[in-house]
């Protein structure tokens, strides 16, 4: 497993960007056994579930909190300090966005953004040799390559070529969510409806509840922070897929907040 590992973070940081923080600015606690168990649970299911079909849309309808796009853009929106905001590797949106984008097309973005790191960072696991560079072609086609390099607000979410140009208008956005959706089906299409990567379930389990790097931590969320009430439980928890989840309790049960690609940090 270490091996998997390793691989996946050669894999993520070859697309190069600093993850974006969204923990509360509070101190860790401790989390009960059973909380414990549930968001180690919820870990699995997220893993198993984006493996097997490579779209993060059915995950969304049954493993995410509802209103979480809206608590996102109401929480950054109160947090907002700085005219460009962090989305994904690569990927960076101007905080105006928050206020004039509807949550359905925040909704579209952040799918096709993610799916799209996602089948990266899988496709470079799948093509990973032990000592090898990985290639930009390891991780996408190069007919996915030459489509991102025709929008400006996309080129660097395969290779850094310079400063970012932030998606700064609510029609950029949906330019930049129809090209990203454009790429996804080309990939699709190339893999013939193949996800990029398996893994052995059994392993996987054993994995998250046995490694220190997928044990869930707690925090409590301060004001302003996703639109929770303060005092609100916060589950942070790593994934296999460098995939790190935020969990909330929602009718008795950890529903996730916000799932974003982890780089480290």
């Amino acid at each position: 497993m270490k091996l998997f590992w390793s691989a996946l973070i050669t894999a993520a940081l070859f697309v190069d960007c600093l993850a974006f923080n969204l923990k509360p600015h509070t101190n860790y606690q401790q989390l009960n056994d059973v909380d414990s168990q549930a968001a180690q649970q919820v870990a699995i299911e997220f893993t198993r579930d984006f493996v097997r079909t490579a779209d993060l849309a059915p995950l969304i309808k049954t493993h995410f909190a509802p209103d979480f796009i809206q608590r996102y853009t109401k929480g950054k929106l109160g947090d907002a300090n700085s005219p460009h905001e962090y989305f994904v590797p690569g990927l960076e949106y101007n905080s105006r966005l928050l206020s004039e984008a509807s949550p359905e097309d925040w909704l579209r973005f952040y799918t096709a953004a993610n799916n799209f790191i996602f089948f990266g960072t899988m496709s470079g696991l799948k093509n990973y040799r032990e000592g090898a560079d990985i290639n930009a072609t390891d991780l996408y086609p190069a007919a996915v390559i030459n489509l991102l390099n025709t929008n400006a607000t996309l080129s660097n979410m395969i290779v850094r070529k310079g400063r970012s140009k932030p998606v700064d208008s609510v029609a950029a956005m949906q330019k930049a969510t129809a090209t990203l959706e454009q790429a996804l089906s080309l990939m699709r299409q190339q893999s013939k409806g193949q996800t990029p990567f398996k893994i052995n379930e059994q392993e996987l389990i054993k994995t998250i509840q046995e490694d220190e790097a997928f044990r869930p931590t707690v925090q409590t969320a301060g004001d302003k922070f996703f639109g929770l009430p303060p005092g609100t439980q916060v589950v942070f928890i790593a994934t296999p897929i460098l995939f790190q989840l935020m969990l909330v309790k929602d009718n008795n049960s950890w529903k996730i907040l916000w799932a974003e690609p982890y780089t480290g940090g």
